[in-house]
């Protein structure tokens, strides 16, 4: 019960015992109460500045320093305390007793408990020495960025993610549904479903033995592979050894099953290589004739607004009409077709939805395979300057991926996603 119920409280049940008395000792009482009650009441008058000053950054289940500068600046002295309720920050409240004119300088330590953009939930209360009034003054909420400590990147960089994405693509396609009708008993390969894996004939061979069964059709398979400069420098010398061996470990995988591979290679502009039905992931590759793209890589996410009015005429004046690579590939696809692009959803996220509809529309199935340049960076580049930057273009392109999401089927890969006895194939 606050102080002031408890004071009502007493007065109503001092008129009561007054009223039924008689007595008029108890009824004078109550008026002194009233009376202080009514006094205390006028001039609590609070005017309290309260100014919070938050660091550029924090790290993640590392202490950190918030300041506050607090102006009395009415006519009564009272107590100040300081509250965080954000549910991912630990925060010892603040209490300080602060007279009339009185400035002070205060310091609250937070511990942050998740990495991304915080939200500080400060609440300043401010009330009489006697704690019978008090007032909230409004703090407005502002974003604390948390960078991820030195301790979780070195676990991160440990853990072995070996995430089946080939699985994981064909599974989005849907295609090949298999039957109950047995087939034969093969070598286990990457991206196979440990559930149908013969323990029997593995420990008589010791190597993994699964178990094959029909399929209901072959399918035939588009393969759309971005091959223009930027996608392939984006980590240096290093990305277009990954989508190699990413565009190699499609074709392996899905020519072991029997799919036909139809490629098609895009840049921004255009169609670059057609390659109809290649006989293997090194005769795709070695059709596509890639070499290494120096240059900065561009991890900043496109937006997914629309051009302006003056970039849209520039456009214009520069071509009548203007279709992208990818679209032009997109074109390309026979009606009915199951097709993977294997594109940076960071680079042109628009230009992807105008191919995801356009081949939607003739009836295809459509999976984007994503590699994220975020996830390519080499360990050296993980130092305290470069950290903040890649952190914030990793939440960027997070939440680009999830507005994709519901309009198209995005598979996110990285290094350790590649299939291992594909890179020794090679």
């Amino acid at each position: 019960m606050k102080r002031t119920d408890l004071l009502l409280s007493l007065a109503a049940v001092l008129s009561a015992g007054a009223y039924l008395t008689g007595n008029i000792t108890p009824a004078l009482i109550v008026a002194g109460i009233l009376g202080y009650y009514s006094m205390a009441r006028l001039s609590f008058n609070p005017k309290i500045e309260v100014e919070r000053k938050i660091p550029e950054r924090g790290v993640e289940f590392e202490p950190l320093k918030l300041s506050f500068r607090i102006k009395n600046l009415s006519e009564i002295t009272g107590k100040l305390r300081i509250n965080e309720e954000s549910e991912f920050i630990f925060a010892r409240d603040i209490k300080v007793r602060v007279k009339p004119g009185e400035n002070k300088l205060l310091e609250q330590i937070i511990i942050p408990h998740r990495k991304g953009y915080i939200p500080l939930k400060g609440k300043v209360i401010f009330e009489d020495e006697l704690g019978f009034f008090y007032e909230e003054i409004p703090l407005n909420e502002e974003k604390l960025l948390v960078l991820p400590s030195a301790r979780s990147i070195r676990e991160a960089l440990k853990i072995k993610r070996q995430v089946e994405a080939i699985a994981e693509v064909e599974k989005a396609l849907g295609i090949g549904i298999e039957t109950l009708d047995f087939k034969e008993l093969r070598e286990f390969h990457p991206g196979d479903d440990v559930r149908k894996i013969e323990w029997k004939s593995t420990s008589r061979l010791g190597e993994l033995i699964v178990k094959e069964f029909y399929r209901e059709t072959l399918s035939e398979i588009y393969l759309l592979i971005n091959v223009d400069r930027k996608f392939r420098r984006e980590l240096k010398n290093l990305k277009v050894d990954y989508l190699v061996l990413i565009t190699a470990q499609l074709v392996e995988y899905f020519k072991k099953f029997g799919y036909r591979i139809n490629g098609i290679a895009y840049d921004d502009d255009r169609i670059v290589k057609l390659v109809p039905n290649p006989r293997d992931g090194k005769t795709f590759i070695g059709k596509l004739k890639l070499a290494p793209q120096k240059g900065i890589p561009p991890l900043k996410a496109t937006s997914l607004e629309k051009d302006s009015h003056l970039s849209k005429k520039i456009l214009s004046l520069k071509r009548r009409v203007y279709t992208s690579g990818l679209v032009r590939a997109a074109l390309k696809v026979e009606p009915n077709s199951y097709v993977v692009i294997v594109d940076d959803i960071g680079i042109h996220p628009r230009e992807i939805l105008k191919a995801v509809n356009t081949l939607e529309k003739k009836g295809s199935t459509v999976v984007v395979l994503y590699p994220n340049p975020v996830f390519f960076m080499s360990k050296n580049d993980l130092n305290e300057e470069r950290l903040e930057l890649l952190y914030r273009r990793y939440m960027e392109r997070k939440k680009l991926m999830k507005k994709l999401m519901g309009k198209a089927k995005i598979i996110e890969v990285g290094p350790k996603d590649l299939i291992p006895k594909v890179v020794g194939k090679l």
